[in-house]
């Protein structure tokens, strides 16, 4: 009976507690902030202001820094940013703008502002809106110049400037590349000159650039599926039957591309 009394006891104290338990603070990266000296100060909740004061929310209350007292102020990554990931590849671009835009406001200041506005660029380059990607890119270089380095963010705002016919700008980048760049990134943006001369109606020097990148960086295959393929779409439009050669030569030497299925469709 004694032990019954034991183990009855045991499992009412277990009951009283776990409430307890449950609420029971747990140590997060949720929200911190690292000092100049290296201190940090964990909190519950930030936010920042929009000239850039952080404000830490801690068991003593609010705590406010100004932006030269730290090295760092982090939030944990919004799940909104998912949210706007499966949106972009149901192509419900308009959900993924709005939903990002909600993130710049709520996390300014706090690195997830950047992440946002540079996904909010490509989904208003999918949308076809490339004078607002354009808009969203040149926000993010301006708050973070050193994004300009990420390739993924680079060449969504060329393919904005493009877009946006913003022409001279880009040619300007685009030889650039060509002359210093690393051949990955100068084949890739040979091509993407050739696609601005055919969006100024110089169809014949496009299809110069397509073919210079073709025979000239063939050891680059990331993009000489598509090279080809827009060699054949500018021999199309000027009526040259050298075209079908092209599309022929992407499905036999490209076949898994996505440019294959395209050129196929042209056969």
């Amino acid at each position: 009976m004694k032990k019954k009394n034991t183990m009855y006891e045991k499992v009412k104290w277990i009951a009283l507690i776990m409430p307890v338990l449950l609420v029971w603070p747990v140590v997060s990266d949720a929200a911190h902030v690292i000092l100049n000296d290296g201190r940090r100060i964990d909190g519950t909740d930030i936010r920042a202001r929009a000239r850039g004061d952080v404000i830490l929310t801690t068991e003593r209350g609010d705590l406010t820094f100004t932006q030269d007292q730290i090295q760092e102020a982090w939030a944990d990554r919004p799940r909104e940013l998912d949210q706007a990931r499966q949106h972009m590849q149901a192509r419900r671009y308009d959900e993924v703008i709005s939903t990002l835009e909600d993130v710049v406001r709520r996390y300014r200041h706090l690195s997830w502002d950047l992440e946002a506005l540079a996904m909010i660029g490509q989904a208003n380059n999918a949308k076809g809106d490339h004078s607002a990607a354009l808009s969203s890119f040149e926000r993010l270089f301006q708050s973070a110049p050193a994004r300009r380095d990420d390739p993924d963010v680079r060449w969504g705002y060329y393919e904005a400037l493009l877009g946006a016919e913003n022409f001279d700008r880009l040619e300007d980048y685009l030889n650039d590349i060509i002359s210093d760049g690393p051949r990955s990134e100068a084949a890739r943006a040979q091509v993407m000159r050739g696609d601005l001369k055919r969006a100024r109606g110089m169809t014949e020097a496009g299809l110069l650039d397509y073919l210079r990148t073709v025979v000239l960086f063939k050891a680059e295959s990331g993009v000489q599926a598509e090279a080809t393929f827009k060699a054949g779409e500018a021999l199309e439009e000027m009526r040259d039957q050298r075209a079908r050669e092209m599309f022929r030569k992407v499905v036999e030497e490209h076949g898994d591309s996505r440019y294959a299925r395209q050129a196929r469709e042209k056969l």
